[in-house]
C-alpha cells in the first residue's frame, strides 16, 4: 500500500516522480473541492485514490468528514478510525468528530469513553470539551456539564461561550443567583452578544429580582432589533410592545429557521387532511386545552394527522392516537426528512402549535408541508414570516388596529380563539383551605402565573391591595425558591408581613382545579397574561381582574372574559385595575354577583363548549379549502 502525500515524513523527491504526480494532483483537486463544499466530487476522487492503493491520514479523515456531513455515521466512524491507525498521535480533531458521530447515534457511553481518553492527552482542548458538552446535554447531566464548562473556564476565564453555557446549566437547575452572576460576567466580556443580555434578564425575571431596572430598560430598547437576532418569546413577559415583537420575530425567523420553500399544489380529496405539529402531545398545557378537539373533529369530513417531535408519551398520547387517522413521531429525523414525510401524506392544512416556544421546529413549515399553513395556540404572537399563511385569533386578542403587527393573515374565530376541554376532571380528593396554608377568615387574592410573568409594577399594586384590604393574603404559585424569597423580601420592604404571601407547590392539574376554587379573586399579570391558568380559574368559578395590553400575550385574559360576558373585569390602566380589585375585595355582594354570573355564563358560553368550538374551527378550515378550490 502506497503512503500518500499527506504523510509529513514522505520524501519530497517523490513529488517529482511521475508515478506519484498524478496522485498528488488528484489529492490537491479533492482538497479544492472540499474547500468549495463540493463534497460529492471530493469523495469520488478520494475513493478512486484508495482504489489505486494510495492512502493517507487526510484522505480517511476527509472521507469521514464527508460521511458525517451526509449523516452516514457508521461509514464516518469507520473512516475516522482508519485515519487514527495511520496517524498514531495527535487525534484531537479526529476524536472530536468521532464524539459527534457517537452522539448522533445516541451511543453516549462510547462518546464519553473517547472524550475521557482524548481529554487526558489534550487537557486544554476547548474544542473537545464543547463538543462533548453538546452530547452530554442530551442526557441532561447538568452536574457533569457544569464541571465541563468550569474546566473550559480554567483554560480560558474570558471564554464567554463557556460562561453562557454555564449560566444555562444554573438556569436548568433553577439556581438563578448563580445564573445571574455568570451571565453578568459574560456580558462584561462580550457586551455586544445580545443573547447574554436576554438570558440575564430572563434569569432575573424567574427569580423576581427587580434590581437593575434601568439596565433592563436600556437592554429592551434595542435587543433583538439591532445586532444579533433573539427569540421574541423570552421577551414577551418583559415588555408589551407588538411592534418590537414583530421586528424581532422577522429577524429571528430569518436567521434561525428560513429554508428554501417548495410550492405545493392543492389536490382535491374526499376528506380534508389536517396535520397538527407539536412536541406537546402529552399532559401539557396545550393538550389540557386541545384534547377534546381531536375527539370532536368530524371524521366523516376530516382526516387528522399528528406529527410529534417528542419521545415522551403518556395516557393523553394514547387516547389521542385512538382519535386520529395517523400519529407520526418525527423526533429523530431531520426537518427535511420530516417535511418529505408530511408531503407524502398530502396534507391540505398544516397547523403549527409551537411557534417560538421550546422544542419548536419551524424550519419544517419554512420548507412548506401543505398548501395552507397556520399558527395556533402554542405561541401568542407573530412568527414574522410568510411561510405561515394564517394565525387563528379573535377580535379581542388581535383587533383590527393591531393586525399590522402580524405577518400572517388573521383568521377570526367567532368567539374566543382559545379552545377548552368541556370534560375537565377535578380531583376527587377532599381538600380544605388549611391543606394549603389558607384560612377561612381571610380574603384570598391569587395569581398562579409563572413567577417570571410578575413584574414590580403588578407587585406594587398587589402590596397596595394587601395594605388596604386588612384581612387579606396573596396566594401565589411557587416557581422556585429564589422568587419566593425575593417576593417575601420585597413585601417586607413595602411594609407587608411576608407571612401574608402563601406559596402553592406544583400539583397535578386535577388537584389544582380542586384547590384554585378556594381563591376569592385572581389577579392577572400584565405583559404576559394568565392563559391556561386563567381558564383553570374561570372553570373553577374564580373571577379574574385583568389589564388589557396591546400584544397578543397581554390580551388573552380579556378574550376569555369577553367570551364569558364579563367585560366589566377588563381594565385599561393600573389605577382602574387596583380600584376594581379593591371594590371586589371589599364588596361581598358584588363578588357574589360576579361568581353567580360566571357560573351561569360557564354553562351557556361557547368558551367551555368543545363541540361548538371544534365546529367553528372546522368551518374555518372548510372556508380556506373552498377558497383554494376556487383558485384551483
Amino acid at each position: 500500500m502506497t503512503q500518500g502525500f499527506g504523510d509529513p515524513n514522505i520524501n519530497k523527491k517523490k513529488k517529482k516522480d511521475s508515478r506519484y504526480l498524478i496522485f498528488y494532483q488528484k489529492e490537491s483537486q479533492a482538497k479544492n473541492f472540499m474547500g468549495k463544499g463540493n463534497f460529492a466530487a471530493a469523495k469520488k476522487i478520494y475513493l478512486q485514490l484508495l482504489d489505486d492503493k494510495y492512502q493517507n491520514h487526510e484522505i480517511f479523515f476527509n472521507l469521514g468528514a464527508i460521511e458525517l456531513q451526509y449523516n452516514n455515521l457508521l461509514e464516518a466512524i469507520n473512516y475516522f478510525e482508519r485515519a487514527k491507525i495511520i496517524k498514531l498521535q495527535n487525534h484531537e480533531q479526529t476524536d472530536t468528530l468521532l464524539i459527534q458521530c457517537y452522539g448522533k447515534l445516541r451511543n453516549y457511553s462510547k462518546a464519553r469513553e473517547i472524550f475521557q481518553e482524548s481529554i487526558g492527552k489534550h487537557p486544554r482542548s476547548e474544542k473537545l470539551i464543547f463538543t462533548y458538552a453538546e452530547i452530554a446535554k442530551e442526557k441532561d447531566n447538568f452536574q457533569e456539564l457544569i464541571s465541563l464548562y468550569e474546566k473550559a473556564l480554567a483554560i480560558n476565564p474570558n471564554n464567554f461561550r463557556a460562561l453562557s453555557n454555564l449560566g444555562g446549566m444554573y438556569e436548568k437547575l433553577k439556581e438563578f443567583p448563580n445564573a445571574i452572576e455568570t451571565y453578568k460576567k459574560a456580558i462584561g466580556i462580550a457586551p455586544d452578544v445580545s443573547h447574554l443580555k436576554v438570558d440575564y434578564l430572563s434569569s432575573k425575571s424567574f427569580a423576581c429580582d427587580w434590581s437593575d431596572e434601568d439596565f433592563k430598560k436600556q437592554i429592551l430598547t434595542s435587543v433583538g432589533i439591532v445586532g444579533q437576532a433573539i427569540s421574541p418569546f423570552e421577551l414577551l413577559p418583559l415588555e408589551d410592545d407588538p411592534q418590537k415583537h414583530l421586528i424581532r420575530a422577522k429577524k429571528f425567523f430569518k436567521q434561525r429557521f428560513q429554508k428554501t420553500s417548495k410550492k405545493l399544489r392543492f389536490k382535491l380529496k374526499n376528506k380534508i387532511r389536517i396535520g397538527y405539529f407539536s412536541a406537546d402531545f402529552y399532559k401539557h398545557a396545550t393538550m389540557f386545552l386541545m384534547r377534546r378537539i381531536f375527539e370532536c373533529h368530524d371524521k366523516t369530513k376530516f382526516e387528522i394527522f399528528i406529527y410529534s417531535f417528542s419521545d415522551y408519551q403518556d395516557i393523553f398520547t394514547d387516547k389521542l392516537k385512538k382519535n386520529v387517522k395517523k400519529f407520526i413521531n418525527i423526533t429523530n429525523i431531520s426537518d427535511e426528512e420530516a417535511a418529505d414525510l408530511a408531503r407524502k401524506d398530502e396534507l391540505d392544512i398544516a397547523v403549527d402549535l409551537k411557534g417560538f416556544t421550546k422544542d419548536t421546529r419551524l424550519s419544517i413549515f419554512s420548507l412548506r408541508v401543505a398548501p395552507i399553513q397556520i399558527s395556533y395556540l402554542g405561541y401568542p404572537g407573530t412568527i414574522g414570516d410568510n411561510c405561515i399563511d394564517y394565525i387563528i385569533a379573535d377580535k379581542v386578542v388581535i383587533p383590527a388596529d393591531l393586525k399590522k403587527f402580524y405577518s400572517e393573515k388573521v383568521i377570526y374565530m367567532p368567539n374566543c380563539y382559545q379552545c377548552n376541554d368541556s370534560k375537565r376532571l377535578e380531583s376527587k380528593k377532599y381538600f380544605q383551605k388549611s391543606d394549603f396554608g389558607l384560612s377561612d377568615k381571610t380574603f384570598i387574592f391569587a395569581c398562579f402565573n409563572a413567577n417570571n410573568k410578575i413584574s414590580l409594577v403588578e407587585f406594587n399594586i398587589w402590596m397596595s391591595l394587601l395594605k388596604k384590604v386588612k384581612n387579606s393574603i396573596l396566594w401565589l404559585y411557587k416557581s422556585n425558591n429564589y422568587s419566593m424569597m425575593n417576593l417575601k423580601k420585597e413585601a417586607e420592604k413595602q411594609g407587608i408581613q411576608s407571612k401574608r404571601i402563601i406559596f402553592a407547590e406544583k400539583v397535578s392539574n386535577e388537584d389544582h382545579l380542586a384547590r384554585i376554587k378556594f381563591a376569592d379573586l385572581f389577579l392577572d399579570t400584565f405583559n404576559y397574561n394568565a392563559h391556561t391558568t386563567a381558564s383553570d380559574a374561570l372553570w373553577s368559578g374564580v373571577p379574574i381582574v385583568t389589564k388589557q395590553g396591546k400584544s397578543f400575550s397581554a390580551r388573552v385574559c380579556s378574550s376569555l372574559l369577553t367570551a364569558l360576558n364579563l367585560e366589566e373585569l377588563i381594565t385599561k390602566d393600573n389605577v382602574e385595575y387596583e380600584n376594581l380589585a379593591y371594590k371586589i375585595a371589599t364588596d361581598k355582594s358584588y363578588l357574589m354577583s360576579l361568581r353567580k354570573k360566571l357560573k351561569d355564563e360557564k354553562l351557556s358560553s361557547s368558551l367551555f363548549d368543545s363541540k361548538k368550538f371544534t365546529k367553528n374551527l372546522e368551518n374555518i378550515y372548510e372556508e380556506l379549502i373552498s377558497a383554494l378550490i376556487k383558485d384551483f
